[in-house]
C-alpha cells in the first residue's frame, strides 16, 4: 500500500517489502541521491531500480528508491506532479486520484477520526537485550477532547514499530483524562540492545468501551525473582487488613 506523499520528491518503497521479492528479481544500482524524512533525518538508503507498480487498476514501470521508511512505500511527485499527461489530481470527496486518466482508489486515514490516535514514543529509551522496559508514550490530543469526553483508550503496537523493532510491546488501555504520558511495556527478546527515538511512532490507541477498573496502581516489589507472564500482587497492606480477593 502506498501512501501518497506530496512532500516527498522521490517514490520509494521500505526495505522490508524489498526484501520479500525473491533474490533473483530484486536488482539494486549504486545509490545517487540523499533522502530526508519529514524531520530532516538523514533516511538509510538501499538502492533503486525499476519496478513494476500496480495502482488499483493503473500499471506503471518507473524507477524507485528503496529505504527504511515506516510505510511500506511513499508515492512521491516524481509519479504524483511530473507524468507526460500532467499532474495528478487527488480528489479527497471521492476518495480518488487521478493519474493518467485513471481513478485510484485511495483510504483516507486519520482524518476526522477520534476515535483513532497515534501513539508515539515520549524521549529516546534503549531497551537493553533480554530486558522489559516501561517506557512513556504521547498519545495524539484532538481540540475536541474536552472534560465530557471518554478518555479510555486501548492501545496496540503497529505491525510496521514490531518488524522494524523487533521488540514486543504489551497491548494496555489507559486513561488519558489526568496525565500526559501513558506508559506501556516492552520487551526485547534478543541480546541487542535496540534504540528507540522520541517520536517515533509505536502503534494507535482506539477508544475502549469497556469498563475500566484498576485493581492494583504497583505489583509487589517484593517478587523481585518472578517473571512469568502473570505477575504477583500484594492483596494485604502490611497491617494485615485485606483489600481484596484474588
Amino acid at each position: 500500500m502506498f501512501t501518497a506523499d506530496t512532500g516527498a520528491t522521490k517514490t520509494i518503497i521500505a526495505d522490508r517489502v524489498y526484501n520479500q521479492i525473491p533474490e533473483e528479481k530484486r536488482p539494486l544500482s549504486k545509490k545517487s541521491v540523499t533522502l530526508a524524512g519529514a524531520g530532516g533525518t538523514l533516511l538509510k538508503e538501499l538502492g533503486k531500480a525499476t519496478f513494476h507498480l500496480e495502482l488499483g487498476p493503473l500499471i506503471l514501470d518507473r524507477e524507485v528508491i528503496v529505504a527504511e521508511i515506516e510505510d511500506e512505500g511513499l508515492l512521491g511527485i516524481d509519479i504524483l506532479q511530473n507524468e507526460n499527461d500532467g499532474p495528478a489530481d487527488i480528489l479527497l470527496s471521492k476518495g480518488v486520484i487521478k493519474l493518467h486518466g485513471v481513478s485510484i482508489p485511495c483510504i483516507q486515514i486519520g482524518l476526522n477520526d477520534d476515535t483513532v490516535r497515534n501513539v508515539k514514543a515520549a524521549d529516546d529509551f534503549i531497551i537493553p537485550g533480554n530486558s522489559e522496559a516501561i517506557i512513556d508514550v504521547f498519545v495524539d490530543r484532538m481540540e475536541e477532547d474536552g472534560i465530557a469526553m471518554q478518555h479510555e483508550f486501548l492501545i496496540e503496537p503497529s505491525e510496521n514499530f514490531t518488524d522494524k523493532y523487533s521488540l514486543i510491546v504489551a497491548p494496555a488501555i489507559v486513561d488519558t483524562k489526568d496525565k500526559v504520558t501513558q506508559k506501556l511495556r516492552v520487551l526485547n527478546p534478543y541480546p541487542t540492545s535496540v534504540s528507540i527515538n522520541q517520536d517515533t511512532c509505536i502503534g494507535q490507541a482506539y477508544r475502549h468501551d469497556g469498563i475500566q477498573m484498576t485493581l492494583f496502581d504497583t505489583e509487589d516489589n517484593a517478587e523481585t525473582e518472578n517473571f512469568s507472564q502473570i505477575r504477583r500482587i500484594k492483596s494485604q497492606k502490611s497491617e494485615g487488613q485485606c483489600l481484596s480477593k484474588t
